[in-house]
């Protein structure tokens, strides 16, 4: 059974956000992205990786981006900056680094992602929109 976090240090927060900016701008070339709102919501989302997870998250999140490039490739080219549907207004996280994690957590543990969101962040419906454009989204324009 996972041991759930209470909460995820700054440390935590910066390491696996400078990941998730690596590999958001290798993927969209976007660096127009609001730093603060990305450490506010990784706080959170964090807190949907076990403790027994935390230390060698960066490693999963970039083994998870490298599997999944073509796709986060394709939601990113699609809702996200320059985008044919993007719309930041509807959906702030398509243009953020940390919807990389949000993507990677929707597939590992949804159940408990929307749990920890609803719980501390004010955006139910933003979450809602991002899941279904990563899961029913992609695919032909």
């Amino acid at each position: 059974m996972p041991t759930p976090v209470d909460s995820v240090g700054e440390e935590q927060v910066h390491r696996v956000l400078e990941a998730a900016e690596r590999i958001f701008v290798s993927l969209t070339g976007y660096t127009g992205f609001d730093r603060d709102l990305s450490e506010e919501i990784l706080s959170v989302v964090l807190k949907a990786v076990s403790a027994e997870q935390q230390e060698g998250y960066v490693r999963q999140l970039e083994a998870f981006a490298g599997t999944h490039r073509d796709r986060l490739g394709q939601l990113y080219g699609k809702y996200g900056p320059g985008g044919k549907f993007a719309d930041e207004g509807r959906c702030y996280l398509t243009h953020q680094p940390e919807s990389v994690v949000v993507c990677e957590r929707l597939d590992e543990v949804p159940m408990w992602l929307d749990a920890v969101w609803n719980n501390e962040l004010d955006a139910e419906l933003t979450l809602d929109r991002f899941t279904k454009y990563w899961r029913f989204g992609l695919g032909p324009s």
